[in-house]
């Protein structure tokens, strides 16, 4: 049998894609991947008949990439409203967004999520990034961090604190919002101008889409790579494959040592799924916690977006609860009080279905981009990386990375 051309490792979305390009120039590749199933950190599991997310994870509708590569009909996605509910200590409350529902402008106005004054702020940088190219968001800022850029602006601690801090906090996957600025203004516009979603089959319907594209590419579950040279992939089991290109579109130090604290760490998080008894009506709307008391960060009703999450004719709510931080111990009672305090749902309304601890959320990354030439993905003559990592930690720098890697093995 004559040899592969293109050996892609990893079968997350960067390299599904970085395969769905070799297939479009003509190639068959090889995909060789360690587990059980495609899709990296974009995994779904059946619960008791609920679809559990392996962590709250939602799709943006408008990263350009995803627009190029994924039929979000097929996914028979649904979606959230604009805007949230607001907890503190004392108050619960609605934050609308005049920016996509008009309607509710006065009750943003009113909403005492921050002054009058961050509400205009607000706006005007929503009409701001809008008219931004992505490429733009990423420019000018240096190594100008989330939060400087929100004080710098004149938002109030107020807003920050009630809305930027749980909002962002919970995307970026960190609380201090350290996050470098450009990522927070290529969010804020997919925002503006997409809608956040979910898949109807759950977020692992993604990469099963994009794998069920593949019509020449071999995919090699279960198959872990031992070592790599500069043309040849020595497999767990001794084998070797010899190929004319290869992607790493995994964690590449594993394979290349010398590559250790290139992502110098990466971001954790704990999500709990509970089923609640009780119907719990949040109108499609994401909860914030600006509680400094509470384990909470985050937390929605799945099924109130997505009726497909939990079977069909059973009552009741499925609850996803992100966490701001990941607990030291494996008690999570104090989780279940928070709970139940914000949601005002009874004692006994509460049954935990599955506890995720994500070691590998996102990159840690000192700096951030948008995009380089597909040349840059070259680690040593013939082999190439791919992952957010590369770019940002979003699912369109994923897929942006795999494109790059794919176009630029292709040219060797």
């Amino acid at each position: 049998m004559e040899p592969p051309k293109f050996i892609v490792i990893g079968g997350g979305v960067a390299g599904l894609i970085a395969a769905q390009t070799l297939e479009a120039a003509g190639h068959a590749p090889v995909l060789l991947e360690a587990a059980d199933a495609v899709g990296g950190r974009l995994r779904t599991d059946e619960v008791d008949g609920f679809r559990l997310d392996r962590g709250f994870q939602v799709l943006l509708t408008q990263y350009p990439e995803v627009k190029r590569y994924l039929d979000l009909r097929a996914l028979g996605v649904e979606k959230f409203r604009p805007g949230a509910h607001v907890h503190t200590r004392q108050q619960h409350f609605r934050f609308a967004d005049p920016l996509r529902e008009p309607a509710q402008l006065f009750r943003s106005a009113l909403s005492p999520v921050g002054t009058l004054q961050d509400k205009i702020r607000l706006a005007q940088l929503g009409f701001k990034v809008m008219r931004l190219t992505p490429e733009e968001c990423f420019t000018g800022f240096d190594e100008q961090s989330t939060i400087d850029y929100l004080w710098e602006y004149g938002f109030s601690e107020q807003i920050v604190e009630r809305f930027f801090r749980p909002f962002f906090g919970g995307i970026f996957v960190e609380q201090k919002l350290l996050t470098p600025a450009a990522m927070f203004r290529f969010i804020l516009k997919m925002f503006a101008q997409g809608d956040a979603v979910l898949p109807a089959e759950g977020i692992e319907a993604i990469p099963k889409q994009l794998a069920g594209k593949l019509a020449r590419t071999e995919i090699r579950l279960g198959t872990r790579v031992r070592a790599l040279t500069d043309d040849t992939v020595t497999l767990d089991d001794g084998s070797t494959l010899e190929a004319r290109a290869v992607i790493v579109a995994c964690a590449p130090d594993a394979l290349f040592p010398q590559l250790a604290g290139t992502v110098r760490a990466w971001r954790s998080t704990t999500n709990l799924y509970y089923y609640s008894t009780r119907r719990l009506k949040e109108n499609r709307l994401i909860n914030l916690v600006a509680d400094p008391t509470s384990t909470i960060n985050t937390f929605c009703v799945l099924d109130e977006v997505a009726p497909t999450y939990k079977q069909q004719g059973q009552g009741g709510s499925l609850i996803s609860v992100s966490l701001k931080a990941c607990p030291d111990t494996d008690s999570i009672a104090q989780v279940e009080q928070d709970l139940l305090r914000h949601s005002r749902l009874p004692n006994d309304a509460l049954r935990l279905l599955k506890r995720y601890d994500i070691e590998h959320a996102l990159p840690e990354l000192d700096a951030v981009s948008y995009s380089y030439q597909a040349t840059q993905s070259r680690l040593i003559d013939r082999v190439f990386l791919a992952g957010d990592q590369q770019l940002n930690g979003s699912l369109d720098a994923a897929m942006r990375s795999g494109r790059l890697a794919a176009e630029g093995a292709l040219r060797t």
